[in-house]
């Protein structure tokens, strides 16, 4: 069971706290009209498997082999609308952006208390996702947003490991919420993930390279890019000090892992 916290008793402002609000609500009317064939992943599964405190701009998705390109379009669709009915979203609009045959992107916007709300919702696929690499969680939402419990089916804490190793190595990018995500997931055992989907190549290569890759993710640009997506009271702890060892924390359990995972 997830029982997820309220934004706004963590001094969120309120156009954040209606962002998590209308991603909750849609999470919900996704959960019970696709019935475990859209997997969440990213930053809002971190909050929902793992209870993580980072709240998130976007909400990802895979879908399961045999899921067409329409009915996703579909559902998010009518997910969007419920979202920004739940919430109370004030000329609210929903932008259903350039669908390909391998991803499906839409925008929700709208105003709440005379703040701009703004999130983006993207499932790709098919990509077919073992059933040892899933969960299903049971979501409580906070009490505030009247929504009722459901489940939902999430990458597992070794999936999304995996998948984070692989966000934070690539080559063209470089964004803190990956190192957060990644200490959050230190006792995760993602080591079969990652030597099935990483060639033993490139597993050298990230060996040899993730300390220094990791590492050049600064406290400055934690600052700017992490900061605004965790509470308030955490944002005061984290020092400068705090994030290079939290970094070098995570690039040396990165480093363990490819390790092991090498042939």
């Amino acid at each position: 069971m997830s029982i997820l916290y309220d934004p706004k008793d963590r001094g969120f402002s309120e156009a954040m706290s209606a962002i998590d609000r209308c991603q909750i609500a849609m999470l919900r009317e996704l959960a019970n009209s696709t019935d475990g064939r859209l997997i969440l992943k990213g930053g809002m599964a971190m909050r929902v498997a793992v209870g993580s405190m980072r709240l998130t701009k976007d909400v990802d998705f895979d879908r399961a082999a045999g899921v067409s390109t329409a009915s996703v379009q579909s559902s998010v669709k009518k997910a969007l609308h419920y979202a920004a009915q739940s919430a109370g979203l004030r000329g609210a609009e929903i932008d259903p952006g350039k669908s390909t045959e391998t991803t499906v992107r839409m925008r929700l916007a709208g105003t709440i208390a005379g703040a701009g709300v703004r999130f983006v919702v993207e499932v790709s696929g098919p990509h077919p996702v073992p059933r040892d690499c899933q969960s299903r969680v049971q979501v409580v939402p906070p009490s505030r947003y009247g929504i009722a419990p459901f489940m939902m089916t999430t990458y597992s804490h070794a999936m999304l490991a995996a998948s984070k190793v692989m966000a934070v190595m690539s080559a063209n990018r470089n964004v803190p919420r990956d190192v957060y995500d990644l200490n959050d997931l230190l006792s995760a055992d993602p080591v079969s993930i990652i030597a099935t989907r990483i060639p033993p190549a490139e597993l050298q290569d990230i060996r040899d390279k993730v300390l220094k890759k990791v590492c050049a993710i600064d406290f400055e640009q934690a600052q700017q890019e992490l900061l605004p997506y965790i509470p308030p009271d955490q944002r005061d702890s984290l020092s400068k000090q705090h994030w290079e060892e939290l970094t070098l924390n995570v690039a040396q359990m990165v480093q363990h892992w490819v390790t092991k995972a090498l042939p």
